[in-house]
């Protein structure tokens, strides 16, 4: 079937052909620890889990944010289908360069930081799921001196060896009262 190939390193797109067997995504990221993102209408985006650890390159495709290779499907149900979307669309979602305060937020993360954590928060009075990327996103629209303080406690958090996650639960709690 039709894919799509995204290099990061290289900046390309290019088609493929996907035989919608898992030992052939196994193979394309040399992992046996692939991420399934369904961030695309009909659409399937497969990525290598531990390409953050291994230092590969960031991108977001649309708002998500992506780390190495990743591989466009098309998607219905629970099969892979020909990717419907154009090259050209798929390349105007995507943007390679990342703005400034990601690159330092990631640079302070530890190799094995886990980005699928989910953070229990109180929003209205109903219970919510937080992920560390919307913590990163919602800080990366915040004012210089903001965006300083987080990354300066990051960093402390960070060299004094406690837990990220705690650090960035803490932080999406007070973004979340900032907008109540």
């Amino acid at each position: 079937m039709k894919a799509y190939l995204i290099d990061p390193q290289t900046r390309t797109i290019t088609v493929q052909e996907f035989d919608g067997r898992q030992p052939s995504l196994f193979t394309l990221f040399g992992s046996l620890l692939v991420d399934t993102n369904d961030i695309l209408n009909d659409h399937m985006v497969y990525t290598a889990r531990e390409a953050f650890e291994e230092g590969e390159a960031g991108y977001f495709l649309g708002e998500k944010l992506l780390f190495g290779k990743a591989l466009v499907t098309g998607y219905a149900g629970f099969e892979d289908l020909d990717a419907a979307i154009t090259q050209e669309e798929l390349e105007s979602l995507l943007m390679y360069d990342l703005p400034a305060f990601y690159r330092d937020a990631l640079a302070l993360l530890p190799k094995t930081f886990a980005f699928e954590e989910r953070y229990a928060v109180q929003t209205g009075g109903e219970a919510a799921e937080i992920t560390p990327e919307w913590v990163f996103y919602v800080f990366n629209m915040a004012d210089e001196n903001t965006k300083r303080y987080f990354l300066s406690h990051l960093e402390e958090t960070a060299t004094r060896g406690e837990d990220i996650h705690e650090y960035l639960k803490k932080m999406a709690d007070l973004a979340i009262r900032s907008t109540s």
